[in-house]
Formats: structure tokens, C-alpha cells, sequence
């Protein structure tokens, strides 16, 4: 789904700089500056670098240099102006190397500068940058606080503010507050209806439609897409009008008797894309279409353009994304075909690209825990410096004080005694502020401690969890290439269900490393919902009672049919997968595990009991730890990284409810964690 609203989010409103366009002339243009300001005026030298940095924006470093250079000029020349504006541009270049963290402190030592000189146009779009920043690194409260300054300081212009109220919506739809989202699009599209900004009211549309659709809610989506698409056409927007299409033929496999509108309306999009040689987006059309096919029950059509799809896609390096939605749509369609072994080979494909993805987002994840670690430590650096600073200014004014009243002579006693006490009253005032910063340096400090225990666990987990079975995994298939025919039928089939086994450990631990890291970064958003517990117990338990057959293990259930909760149906299905597999892990062969669920007034009770090998009572008190030692082998010598517990501990608090664990050595153990209830 194309987000049109997300083309204007960097809206630069920076009046007063000598900007120019960049061309494939810009390398003679940065030449002929640099000799421009060996022989120009120092007070010139700082306005003629930021101009070299613009020119040279394709260069980071390069245009860095030259930033910081005309900052120097600018304090050295008293220019304060430029001083701002050099923040302002190394916060830019941050932004566009998409090293958000890094640009907002400079977009921040540009505020104060911007409010001294009274210059509201930068200044909102410092806050709108700083805003998009946050927005970026899907903190979306702060975004949205940032983005309501830049309306404070912009409340008389309403182009602007029709912008920025744009760019809150957006944030809203990044929450998944879609009612907030559209609230705010309305209030833009208010604003933009009344200065005739026809381009900016189609894209409000497009961005109600988006909403609408992420509600899932198709027929008002549609309404406003097509409210975009006319705006677009009379505006000979080609671009535009091609994304409107797009997102309207995704609405209508929505509905059955459509289907042949989504091929009309996709094949629209097709001419518009090839209008402007823009022939990567056929891949997405591609896609699209071969949904439409299948569900027509064309299949070998569907087929064929999923296949044009993953052509495109390799042509233009579009990414694993659209490679993996192919290889899944393709398996769905075989599978539908009755052509099982197409439908496995595309299958085991989507999830090897799926694996590739995690896999990246795995090691972006732990790379941005560490930014934030180094960022937070900075952070403290700065807010000890800051309270040395202010107490070095109080006594620099203390000092001053005393000098001036020691030439006052006896008779101006009482301006003596009322000088004593407004030094009584800033001392009562700085031992506020040390104390405050204290409190403020031990927070961040523990928050720290925590930050680094989670990076350790990481590592721990990449280091040893991930090893082991892949060291498996590479044994028996190195066995299985290079000694084939020496092993009986049996040893290899024993073999490959050793890979397999191996493999869905390396899976399963990756998934619960996913799902935890987005919960630690703020990107898993929590969705409850009146769910039916049945049809969430059959799904988790569907996946693993291939682990319990092997080991000859009986799970028996006990609950109501009516049973119905409310939770994230998603947090939900983690915990009892986690939960339910532990058991099957430590429990030995012909074993039994049972599932109980019983509602207790407001609250209903689950139970997971096993009859394996038990907890001791020391392992039991460090089991929900995140700095926790405890690692326990199965009974068939299955591994376990203690990360699903950790796991299951803030997905069963995240939906309002408690955990805890009753076990006895060499008897079994009993899970139990608590989940709202539908009354």
C-alpha cells in the first residue's frame, strides 16, 4: 500500500539560505565556490561554506566538513544566524543518512538560537525535523509533541499548518491510532480546502484511504482514493495517479463480484507507471493482479504473473520483501492446484527469505540498542556537565554579589541582611537542582544497567544458542553431500530429521528473538481484542503436537468452549506456543501435559502442567530474569535459551495479567499466568 502523505513529510521551509539547484554541474559549482572564498571578506566565508555544504549533500562527510567549518566562521565572525543555520545543517545531514539519534541534538542547539532571533519559520521546521526524527525511530508520543510546537509557532500561516497536521496524522498511523489519524487528516484537509491547495487536499484523500484500509474498512477507503485519483487526474499528477490506482485495485479482491474492476483499475496503474518509466512498481502491479487471478480460479494465469513478479523484482534489486510475498503467494496458489510439491519447494523458499529477514532485522535491532546505549550515555555526560555549569554560574554570581557589598559601609546594613538571605534562598534553590540531577544521573544510570543486560542476552543467545544447532545442521548435511551412499536409507532418513529438528529450534529461537526485540524497542504494538481462547489454543498447540507425538506425550485439555478472553490474540498465541513447548521439552517419553482454563471472577486462569523433570526452588526464583543464568537441557538433550520465558513475562503483562510457576524436582511442573476476561 502506497502512503502518498509520506512524499511531502520533509517539507523545508529555510528562508534566507542561498540554495540552488543541484545539478550535474554541482562539482564545477564547488570548485569555483571553494576559489570564491579563498579571496572573499570573513564575514562572507560562513554563508558561501553552508552554501559549498548544499552543494556537496551527496557527500556526507564532505558536507560535514564544510558545516562545521562555517559554524566556526559564524563564532568567530558573531554571525549568530549562521550559527543556527550550521546546527540546522548537520542535523540535515544526519536526517538524510538516516542517522536520527545523531540529528536531533543538533536540530536541538539550533532552537534556543532560532527563538533568541524570533525566526518562527525555522523554527518550526526544527521542531516539524526533530518531530520526524522521533517519528522515524517509532516514538511516536514525542513526535507527535514536537509536531504540536511546530503548530504553536506556525499557528498563523495555514499552509504550514495544514503540513504539520499531515505529519501528525501520519505519526498517528504509525501508532496504529487510526481514529486519531483521521481526526487529523480531516483537520488538514479542512485547512488545504480553504487556501485551494488542490495537490495537498488529494493527498489528505489518499491518506484517509490509507487509514480507512489499515481499519479495514474497504468502502470508505475506496471513496477517499477516489476522491484522490479525480484530484490527481485534473492535476495531471501521472505519479499520483498511478499510486491512487495502485491502492484501489488493492481494495477490490475485498470484493468477490470485483474482481474484474482490481485487473481494470491495475492495468490503469500499469500505463501510468510506464508513462513515467518508473518500471520497478510493475513488480507490486505483477503481484496484485496474480491474486486477482487466483481468486478468479485462474491459476496457471496467476502463475505466470507472480513469476513476472519475481522477475521485476530481481531485475530492478527491489529487495527480500517482495521476493518472499511472491514465494508465499506462489505456494498458496500450487497448494490450491492440488501440486503439493510446488507448493513445499515455494514454501521452504518464503521461509528462507523469511529467515534472510529476520535474520536483518535481528542485527539492526541489536545495532540500534547500541546507538541508543552510547546515545542515553552521552546523554548523561551532558546533563552532569550541565549541573557543574550551573553551579559554577552560582557561584560566579555569589562572587559578584560579595564584591559589589563589600564596599557597602555600615549604614546599608539592610540591604546587607537582604542580600544574605537571597543567597540563603539560591542556595535552598541549587541544592534543588544537585539533587534533582542526581536523581536524574541514578535513573539512567539503572536504565543502563538494564539496556546492557539486554545487549548481553543478545549476544549470548547469537553466541551460543545459535551455534550449537547449526553446527548440527552442517554435520549431518556435510555427512549427507560428501558420504551418501555409505549410510543405510535409515541412518539418512535420521539424519534429515535430525536437520529438521534443528532447523525448527533455530526458528523458533530467532522468532522469540524478533518478537522480544520489538518488544524492547517499542515497535510491537498491543492490540486486544474479544477473542474465543479455543481457537487460539488450537493454533498454538496445532504447530507442536508433531513434537509431542515423537516423544509419545498425551495433552489433555480442560475448559470451557465458551471461554472468551481479552488480549492480543498475537501476545497470546506467544505465550501458550513458549509455555506448551518447555513442557513438551522437559517432559520424558509417554509423559502427559494438561491444559486448564478457568475464568475466576474478572480474570481467567490458564495452566500449563507437565509430568517432567521439575525446577529446582533456586531455578524457579531466576527463571523470569532477563540477567538470568538458568539453561536447562530437555529430556531428549533439546536445547533452550531461557528467552521465551523473559518473553512470555512481558507479553502476559503487557495484557494485564500475572505469571508464576509451582514445580517439584523429578514430578513436573505447573505454569500459570492470568488473562482478562470476557464477562
Amino acid at each position: 500500500m502506497y502512503a502518498i502523505n509520506m512524499i511531502m513529510k520533509k517539507f523545508l521551509l529555510f528562508s534566507g539560505l542561498l540554495f540552488i539547484a543541484f545539478s550535474a554541474s554541482a562539482q564545477s559549482k564547488t570548485d569555483s565556490l571553494l576559489k570564491v572564498c579563498e579571496n572573499a571578506p570573513e564575514n562572507k566565508k560562513a554563508a558561501l561554506y553552508l552554501e559549498l555544504s548544499f552543494n556537496s549533500r551527496n557527500d556526507s562527510s564532505i558536507s560535514n566538513l564544510f558545516t562545521r567549518k562555517a559554524y566556526q566562521l559564524a563564532i568567530q565572525n558573531e554571525q549568530v544566524p549562521l550559527q543556527a543555520k550550521s546546527f540546522y545543517y548537520l542535523g540535515e545531514m544526519s536526517y538524510y543518512s538516516r542517522d536520527y539519534s545523531g540529528a536531533i541534538p543538533h536540530y536541538e542547539n539550533a532552537i534556543p538560537i532560532f527563538e533568541q532571533l524570533n525566526d518562527s519559520s525555522n523554527l518550526t521546521n526544527c521542531y516539524n525535523s526533530v518531530g520526524l526524527c522521533y517519528h522515524c525511530l517509532f516514538q511516536g508520543d514525542k513526535a507527535i509533541e514536537y509536531f504540536i510546537k511546530a503548530l504553536r509557532t506556525c499557528e498563523n500561516d495555514k499552509e504550514y499548518t495544514a503540513k504539520i497536521t499531515s505529519n501528525i496524522a501520519m505519526a498517528h498511523v504509525k501508532m496504529n491510532n487510526y481514529n486519531d489519524a483521521i481526526t487529523n487528516y480531516r483537520k488538514a484537509l479542512s485547512i488545504n480546502k480553504s487556501i485551494k491547495d488542490s495537490l495537498s487536499i488529494a493527498i489528505n484523500y489518499n491518506g484517509l484511504g490509507n487509514s480507512y484500509t489499515d481499519m479495514n474498512k474497504p468502502d470508505s477507503a475506496i471513496v477517499n482514493f477516489r476522491r484522490a485519483y479525480n484530484l490527481f487526474k485534473t492535476l495531471k499528477s501521472t505519479g499520483y495517479q498511478a499510486i491512487a490506482l495502485t491502492n484501489i485495485a488493492n481494495l477490490y479482491p475485498n470484493y468477490p463480484d470485483s474482481l474484474d474492476k482490481a485487473i481494470d483499475f491495475y492495468n490503469q496503474a500499469l500505463i501510468k507507471f510506464k508513462e513515467l518509466e518508473w518500471n520497478q512498481y510493475e513488480a507490486e502491479i505483477s503481484q496484485g493482479m496474480g491474486i486477482v487471478y487466483r481468486n478468479k480460479g485462474k491459476f496457471k494465469e496467476a502463475l505466470s504473473a507472480f513469476e513476472e513478479s519475481l522477475r521485476i523484482t530481481d531485475k530492478y534489486n527491489r529487495g527480500l520483501f517482495l521476493k518472499r510475498s511472491n514465494y508465499h503467494e506462489m505456494a498458496e496458489t500450487y497448494k490450491l492446484t492440488g501440486d503439493y510439491k510446488s507448493a513445499l519447494k515455494y514454501h521452504e523458499l518464503f521461509v528462507t527469505y523469511n529467515d534472510s529477514m529476520v535474520q536483518k532485522e535481528k542485527y539492526e535491532q541489536i545495532i540500534s540498542l547500541e546507538k541508543k546505549y552510547e546515545t542515553e550515555k552521552k546523554e548523561n555526560e551532558i546533563i552532569k556537565l550541565n549541573a557543574k555549569q550551573e553551579l559554577t554560574d552560582v557561584e560566579l554570581r555569589k562572587n559578584k554579589q560579595l564584591k559589589q557589598f563589600g564596599f557597602i559601609i555600615a549604614s546599608l546594613l539592610l540591604v546587607f541582611i537582604l542580600f544574605v538571605l537571597i543567597r540563603y534562598i539560591d542556595k535552598i534553590k541549587l541544592n534543588k537542582i544537585l539533587e534533582e540531577k542526581n536523581r536524574q544521573i541514578e535513573q539512567s544510570e539503572n536504565e543502563l544497567r538494564l539496556l546492557n543486560a539486554a545487549k548481553n542476552k543478545f549476544f549470548s543467545i547469537i553466541a551460543h544458542d545459535l551455534k550449537n544447532p547449526f553446527h548440527t545442521v552442517m554435520g549431518f548435511s556435510y555427512l549427507l553431500s560428501k558420504d551418501h551412499e555409505r549410510f543405510s536409507e535409515a541412518e539418512r532418513k535420521k539424519f534429515a530429521d535430525d536437520i529438521y529438528s534443528s532447523t525448527n529450534r533455530i526458528y523458533r529461537l530467532l522468532q522469540n528473538l524478533l518478537e522480544w526485540s520489538k518488544s524492547q524497542t517499542g515497535r510491537l504494538k498491543f492490540s486486544p481484542l474479544e477473542i474465543e481462547f479455543q481457537r487460539v489454543l488450537d493454533n498454538s498447540v496445532s504447530i507442536l503436537r508433531p513434537l509431542a507425538e515423537q516423544k509419545n506425550i498425551c495433552i489433555q485439555f480442560d475448559y470451557s468452549n465458551e471461554l472468551k478472553l481479552f488480549a492480543d490474540p498475537t501476545m497470546l498465541e506467544t505465550i501458550l506456543r513458549n509455555l506448551i513447548n518447555n513442557a513438551i521439552k522437559f517432559t520424558p517419553e509417554e509423559g502427559l501435559i494438561t491444559i486448564t482454563a478457568k475464568q475466576i471472577e474478572n480474570h481467567v486462569n490458564i495452566s500449563i502442567t507437565d509430568t517432567g523433570i521439575g525446577i529446582s526452588a533456586e531455578d524457579v526464583e531466576n527463571l523470569f530474569k532477563i540477567d538470568s543464568t538458568v539453561k536447562r537441557k530437555g529430556t531428549n538433550d533439546e536445547d533452550g535459551s531461557g528467552i521465551g520465558l523473559i518473553l512470555c513475562k512481558e507479553f502476559v503483562k503487557k495484557n494485564n495479567g500475572e505469571i508464576w510457576v509451582n514445580s517439584t524436582l523429578k514430578k513436573g511442573s505447573s505454569f500459570i499466568f492470568t488473562i482478562p476476561a470476557i464477562s
